[in-house]
């Protein structure tokens, strides 16, 4: 947002080069402050800090970085009286602050950002003079442009209207203006600024014939809005001044362009879609007002920058009626021109607006806010308007606990949905009606394309508002929930509820629909109300819908819907360890000759329950437990190969040096990934993502996890370091002695035959991998979207590797025809156990632990290795025969597992040597 803050300061003379008397005199005269400190109170009306906002200066400031927002601070630090009591010295800064936002990391919507800020900055000195209410200031700026150069500006700041009381009429407008000429570098156009001031300000606008005006246009609005406690509330403050910033317009359906139907003149002629409320000042004196501005903008380009324009905006008055429990605004129009806001002006207030909060919510009716805006004049009237309604359909629910929702279609729900009746479990449970896992994320397919993404959540269960009276961060309800929930049980024979839902979704892609589609008759954003029954013994969620209505030109049609809807969702048990996925489907019950007959949506969604998730923190729990007590048995394997070699030296040049690089590489690669995901502290690197109740848990065992997690990087240190340690003494011991030269050709020959197997392997498994995850029709919703990258698909196979480490020593055995034991028998089978458990513990975690979730794994990651139920079988298999061959190898020779005819007649094997002492002793006897 490009923030222009105005700051006055303790005075000090402002070194510049543009003259006072030059360029202000003739406005306000230039007069000696009669003392030197400041005055107790300050009587700069605008006060110490201030907004407003400003248009120009496109040369020198990046407007389009500014989400077209201009505010405007100004703080008086110090005002000195002059000869004249009207006539005040004041000092002070302006700067022009520019926000650019810059995505980095994955370029997702969701990635991480950082901001440059580019800023202007004119220290100002001059006058004010309280019966002229003008400002005049020259002064210097300094900073860098848009483009990024230093440049340094001699400026002129003038502001009218500056006076110390103010009402409804008052505007405060200037400009700030270049000193340079027109072919200096330096020079900018003029810069100009508008303030709403607010010191002693005087509400004008709530009379009594207003309050009558508002009651008699009441007219069908005889609901009351929701009690609003505005002593601890304010439309100034969040979650108010939130819920009133965007309104949705809807129009009567004669509306088809601006005229006659918006409040705004709108050059383009296409109705506003939203209309934003903003505060600009809220009083609690008497009674509760405030002072708004009325933006209208286009949906599309909503959160896009915008330029300031008075001619889309209202200035008003508003209060709070308690009797009613309604907020009541008069506005105003804003007289001025597009180029200049000089002289802006206020124009006629014959616009009147009011809003509720709903306490009864019902399918036709699932908006926060509702209101209306209409024009006091008559149809022949120039800048009369129809009447216009707007809601906020967000679910923000500011009125809390006294919100109740009334079911209106229950018996079009019992004739169009099979007929419910309790049904026995069978031994199956579903989620309950109250708990969080009845709220999900949409895969959504038409005529089998995917086409759209959605959301999906309760609003009521029977007459309870959802999450109201149940703890959000807890599965364990309030003592009055559950009295609550066991009376619903037993009126419903503790299977079926009446449950409303709101469902939104909105296209991947609006160009490509055909034209019985859904999003081609509404727009990208579809969003259906529905209520129906749930059935809490099977699983089933059958629901009526209802979508709003939109014009041929995308405009909202006001109090028009399409309630022939029918929405069924199967929710799959609990107790189901794979496969859970979210069926159901969004059809219209019309004939396909009826103009607003849609094509069917397949729904589809991940079922993540809440109890899944606390299983999960239990699996992750174990998880690091097992990878801890794994990385400490490889360090006391790879410890007793030490001591083995210790103990006879002579078998270290026959250790596989490819086999040792192997199971180096496999500690030191987890090392250098965690040392640089600690450095990046990128979120992405522990996605992890538990139902709402969970959180809470998590966030509480997360030290523990914390602390785990750095104790397995200390111990696989350890174990890199053993291992390191062995591979550098296999290779020191081949560096000397013209007898290693035999086991370097073998160890050449032995790279010859396992490098190919290992490129051979590894085309095979990418293939049949590729294979696999093309064949596997993915069910995702936005957030848990992830494909196998090429990256993963190596990482796999590099487990595969690891997990078959003892192939290269076979192979070397072959070559050298080594019978001594090289390797110990901890060693070789200890840490084939040890690479072997993670697929005993992923056969286990498959078939009988909670289903799988979105990749918060620590132990057997399927991203590290062959994981399925057919690798967890043919991989320990397979290193178990690689360890009973080594066996076989060290007992009865290299060539012991070879058919006879292949066998060598060359063995390598220590010769004892005679020394001449017992040679000597040998001819004695002799």
């Amino acid at each position: 947002m490009l923030l222009f803050l105005f700051t006055f300061f303790s005075f000090n003379p402002v070194t510049c080069f543009a003259s006072y008397k030059d360029h202000c005199a003739s406005i306000i005269p230039e007069l000696t402050p009669t003392s030197n400190t400041k005055l107790r109170l300050n009587p700069f009306p605008l006060g110490d800090h201030h907004t407003g906002y400003y248009i120009g200066g496109d040369s020198i400031i990046d407007v389009g970085a500014s989400w077209n927002r201009f505010s405007f601070y100004l703080t008086s630090r110090n005002t000195h009286a002059t000869e004249d009591p009207n006539l005040f010295k004041i000092a002070g800064t302006i700067s022009f602050r520019s926000t650019n936002s810059i995505s980095y990391g994955d370029g997702s919507y969701y990635g991480r950002q950082r901001y440059r800020r580019g800023y202007i900055t004119f220290k100002l000195d001059g006058f004010w003079s309280e019966s002229s209410g003008k400002v005049c200031m020259v002064g210097t700026g300094s900073g860098h442009s848009k483009t990024g150069n230093s440049i340094h500006l001699d400026a002129v700041f003038k502001l009218n209207n500056v006076f110390k009381a103010s009402n409804i009429t008052s505007l405060v407008s200037g400009s700030l203006e270049s000193l340079g000429s027109e072919k200096d570098e330096n020079h900018f156009e003029p810069i100009s600024v508008l303030m709403f001031p607010k010191s002693n300000y005087n509400y004008t606008l709530d009379s009594i014939e207003d309050d009558k005006e508002f009651s008699s246009s009441s007219g069908n609005d005889a609901e009351e809005g929701f009690p609003l406690n505005l002593d601890s509330l304010s439309f100034c403050k969040y979650p108010l001044s939130w819920a009133i910033k965007r309104l949705q317009l809807e129009y009567s359906s004669e509306c088809s362009s601006s005229k006659n139907c918006t409040p705004v003149s709108e050059s383009s002629g296409q109705l506003p879609s939203v209309m934003s409320l903003k505060g600009i000042e809220c009083s609690h004196t008497n009674k509760h007002r405030m002072r708004v501005l009325v933006e209208f903008s286009d949906v599309n380009y909503y959160w896009v920058n915008q330029s300031f324009n008075t001619k889309s905006m209202l200035l008003g008055e508003g209060w709070w009626d308690e009797g009613k429990n309604m907020l009541y605004v008069v506005a105003c129009h804003i007289m001025g021109k597009e180029s200049s806001l000089a002289g802006t002006q206020v124009g006629d207030c014959s616009i009147r607006l009011k809003l509720r909060f709903p306490s009864i919510w019902s399918i036709n009716n699932t908006n926060t806010i509702v209101g209306k805006i209409w024009s006091n004049k008559t149809a022949n009237d120039p800048g009369y308007f129809k009447m216009i309604t707007f809601r906020n359909d967000e679910d923000l629910r500011v009125g809390g606990l006294g919100i109740k929702y009334e079911y209106s279609l229950l018996d079009k729900v019992n004739q169009s949905c099979p007929t419910h009746k309790p049904v026995e479990s069978q031994g199956k449970r579903y989620p309950d009606a109250y708990s969080y896992d009845m709220r999900f994320d949409l895969s959504v397919r038409e005529s089998k394309k995917r086409v759209a993404w959605g959301s999906s959540t309760p609003l009521s269960v029977d007459d309870h508002f959802y999450e109201l009276g149940l703890p959000t961060y807890s599965d364990s309800f309030s003592s009055t929930s559950r009295d609550v929930l066991a009376e619903i049980l037993n009126n419903n024979n503790g299977s079926l509820f009446n449950i409303s839902y709101k469902i939104s979704i909105s296209a991947m892609s609006y160009s490509m629909f055909d034209r019985d589609s859904l999003f081609n008759m509404s727009s990208s954003s579809v969003k259906i109300s529905a209520e129906g029954i749930y059935d809490s013994g099977a699983g089933t969620l059958c629901m009526v819908g209802c979508r709003d209505l939109v014009s041929n030109n995308g405009t909202p049609i006001s109090h028009s819907m399409d309630c022939m809807i029918l929405v069924k969702f199967q929710l799959p048990s609990l107790d189901t360890n794979g496969g859970r996925y979210i069926k159901g489907s969004v059809e219209s019950t019309r004939e396909k000759s009826d103009p607003l007959y849609f094509k069917p949506l397949r729904l589809s969604a991940v079922a993540y329950y809440t109890e899944t998730a606390r299983k999960n923190v239990w699996r992750m729990d174990m998880e690091v437990i097992m990878a801890l007590v794994a990385t400490t048995l490889a360090c006391v394997f790879v410890g007793l190969q030490l001591y083995h070699v210790k103990r006879q030296p002579t078998v270290l040049p026959f250790i596989s040096l490819i086999m040792m690089s192997i199971l180096t590489l496999g500690h030191m690669i987890p090392l250098v990934l965690n040392f640089e995901a600690l450095l990046t502290q990128n979120p992405k690197n522990k996605n992890l993502v538990f139902g709402n109740g969970v959180w809470v848990e998590v966030l509480k065992r997360g030290g523990l996890l914390e602390v785990n997690e750095i104790s397995v990087r200390l111990i696989t240190m350890v174990a890199f370091l053993l291992q390191f340690r062995l591979l550098y003494l296999t290779w020191s011991s081949r560096k000397t002695g013209e007898s290693k030269k035999g086991l370097w050709a073998s160890e050449r020959k032995a790279a010859y035959v396992t490098f190919p197997l290992y490129a051979a392997g590894l085309l095979i498994a990418l293939l049949f991998k590729l294979k696999k995850d093309g064949d596997d029709v993915a069910i995702v919703t936005p957030g848990y979207q992830k494909h196998p990258s090429s990256w993963d698909n190596i990482k796999s196979y590099g487990g595969l590797v690891l997990d078959g480490f003892l192939l290269p020593q076979i192979i070397l055995n072959l070559f050298s025809n080594m019978r001594e034991n090289v390797l110990s028998c901890s060693f070789y089978s200890g840490t084939t156990f040890v690479r072997l458990l993670p697929h005993a513990y992923d056969l286990y975690r498959t078939h009988f632990a909670a289903g799988q979730d979105n990749g918060s794994y620590y132990y057997a990651d399927p991203s590290e290795d062959f994981y399925s139920t057919a690798w967890d079988i043919v991989i320990p298999l397979g290193g178990i025969l690689l360890a009973i061959i080594i066996y076989l190898q060290q007992r009865f020779g290299p060539h012991y597992i070879l058919p006879h005819r292949f066998k060598g007649s060359k063995v390598y094997e220590k010769v004892p040597v005679v020394t001449e002492s017992e040679a000597e002793v040998e001819q004695t006897n002799m």
